[in-house]
């Protein structure tokens, strides 16, 4: 075969290659639908278009970007300027500030249909508006704003949709709402050792004129330790502890596991806080907490809520919840308020979202009241400093007092021994153990459902 013949023979081939791609992508320019299922997306892709769009990727959109390296700050950009993505972010907004859920969670499908039908965004929020559930949720949101006297708006759907599930009469709920207690939990990190002449955890060190704790400047892992912190956690009246994990880290899965060891046989429960996930893609977060739910969850002091495993993010993305688990993503933002979360680039406050801490006076969101004792990041040299003084527990003493008054399905303290930031209560030589005994005294206040001061 000749030289000629072949190289005819691959222009021929090279046409028809680029024919075919030019029939996939000219649509999409014309912003037409394109076909899938030619070419299967990596899943890099795939994660972003359905964390986006609730969609996989086409076959144009495929070739476009997987054949090519990109950035997800170029993808985003690329996709979110999109008419289709305008009229996705939309919709989830009508589904989140009408039904109080999330069309992401799970609920593809139904968004969707909405997405591809010819309906105006307002009328498709109407339409929700008109339905069984609109009407039950609505009922529900007049309720509980009643009972705390204090408009929700669209900070507690999740305790919306939780009591809307019920099937119970309004009598009903108020009756269970009067008599509801909350749970209360704090945040617990196993990561301090020494490192070279300073306390840390091996990235950052604690300032060397923070308060030292009692217990000197401990290694996380020693089991004395972590006896002696559950043994302070019990005495603070503490019904559950979430533990800080560290995704990528073998040893703060180890670390964990040893305490999850050392707390069997005690009333304290225990829930998993996945952490160095913030911007990973939706395959490696499920797999980090289907990993943890694989490890923890059928530990008898693990933490059980209607049904499932309770699981944490901090600070993660995870719009597909996995199966057989209750996932909460704890974060902080400057700005939690509906339509104008700093966290969410939509500014959607979702109903898996737990706030981490908040400055006096907190909002009840998501079921969830947080309580700090104050707080300080200036020696941390971010870009962005933050204080709010202890003032001697006039600050914590606030936050508590908020919190009773609002009834919450959970208050969570942050924390027992986050001494980066400075929210620390467990014992120091700065204040001994008198964080502990104003917590003790708020927790049964909190577990006989009154109001009171400490």
């Amino acid at each position: 075969m000749s030289r000629v013949s072949l190289s005819k023979r691959s222009a021929l081939v090279w046409l028809v290659v680029a024919l075919g791609i030019g029939a996939l992508v000219a649509p999409l320019w014309r912003g037409e639908p394109i076909r899938t299922g030619g070419f299967p997306p990596s899943q890099r892709l795939t994660d972003f278009f359905m964390a986006l769009l609730c969609r996989p990727p086409n076959d144009a959109e495929t070739l476009r970007w997987d054949t090519k390296p990109f950035t997800m700050s170029e993808l985003a950009a690329s996709v979110r300027a999109t008419p289709e993505s305008l009229r996705v972010r939309a919709i989830r907004r009508a589904f989140v500030e009408v039904l109080r859920r999330d069309p992401f969670d799970g609920r593809c499908g139904e968004v969707r249909a909405w997405v591809d039908r010819a309906v105006e965004v307002p009328d498709v929020a109407r339409r929700l508006g008109r339905t069984r559930d609109a009407r039950r949720v609505s009922d529900v949101a007049a309720l509980l704003s009643r009972i705390r006297r204090e408009d929700i708006g669209g900070w507690d759907n999740a305790s919306v949709q939780r009591w809307s599930q019920t099937g119970l009469t309004r009598g009903e709920m108020s009756d269970r709402l009067a008599e509801q207690r909350p749970l209360v939990g704090v945040y617990y990190f196993a990561w301090y050792r020494q490192d070279n002449g300073q306390w840390g955890n091996g990235v950052t060190a604690v300032p060397s004129d923070a308060p030292k704790p009692a217990l000197g400047w401990y290694r996380s892992d020693d089991g004395a330790v972590m006896d002696a912190h559950i043994a302070g956690m019990l005495t603070a009246g503490f019904d559950f502890v979430i533990v800080q994990v560290d995704a990528q880290s073998p040893n703060s899965w180890a670390s964990a596991h040893r305490f999850m060891g050392r707390v069997e046989g005690t009333a304290l429960k225990v829930a998993v806080m996945v952490d160095g996930l913030y911007t990973a893609p939706m395959t490696e977060t499920s797999a980090a907490v289907e990993k943890a739910r694989r490890e923890f969850a059928s530990h008898p002091n693990y933490l059980w809520l209607r049904g499932r495993p309770l699981l944490v993010l901090f600070s993660g993305r995870l719009d597909q919840e996995p199966p057989g688990v209750l996932l909460r993503n704890a974060y902080w933002a400057d700005r939690y308020e509906p339509g104008a979360n700093t966290f969410n680039p939509d500014g959607l406050l979702l109903p898996h979202d737990w706030p981490f801490w908040a400055p006096t006076p907190q909002l009840l969101m998501n079921g969830v009241v947080p309580v700090a004792p104050g707080y300080s990041d200036t020696h941390l040299e971010r870009d962005t400093a933050m204080e709010h003084p202890r003032n001697n527990g006039q600050m914590y003493h606030e936050q508590w007092q908020r919190a009773l008054a609002l009834r919450p399905e959970f208050i969570l303290v942050y924390s027992w021994n986050e001494h980066f930031e400075q929210t620390a209560i467990e014992p120091t030589d700065a204040w001994g153990d008198q964080y502990v005994q104003w917590t003790a005294c708020y927790v049964a206040h909190a577990h006989a459902g009154r109001e009171g001061t400490c």
